[in-house]
């Protein structure tokens, strides 16, 4: 449920719907979600439809912007990927070395909560 949001209608229990949609018709046996800490406290949501807390604050995480304060994920921007998107890349230099040197700075986030449902069902496809 990547992203999950209706908008300004309020759906009673599209979550929990859209969920056992998804459970029902491609069984998976595990799945691992985030909240956005920025967003989120401990989430009633989650454990309404059968996950668990498992981690209550994976660290802070960062994002890159620009100049136009666009802001990008730092997963777009690992170093090995650095020579193919950035004007100048020194390959001795950090991640952060090269984004500073083309314009970026770096944001940082209030870190998730991690939460996983697994299947206790016996019948996987």
């Amino acid at each position: 449920m990547y992203r999950f949001c209706i908008g300004e209608k309020n759906v009673v229990g599209a979550g929990g719907k859209l969920f056992n949609y998804f459970v029902k018709n491609y069984n998976p046996i595990k799945i691992t979600s985030y909240a956005d800490k920025r967003y989120s406290t401990k989430s009633a949501f989650y454990s309404k439809i059968g996950f668990e807390l498992k981690n209550d604050n994976t660290g802070p995480n960062y994002w890159y912007f620009n100049r136009s304060m666009v802001r990008f994920h730092r997963f777009s921007f690992r170093k090995s990927e650095l020579h193919k998107k950035l004007q100048s890349f020194d390959p001795s230099m950090t991640e952060w070395e090269n984004m500073q040197l083309n314009g970026y700075d770096r944001i940082w986030d209030c870190g998730n909560l991690k939460y996983v449902w697994n299947n206790t069902t016996t019948s996987f496809k």
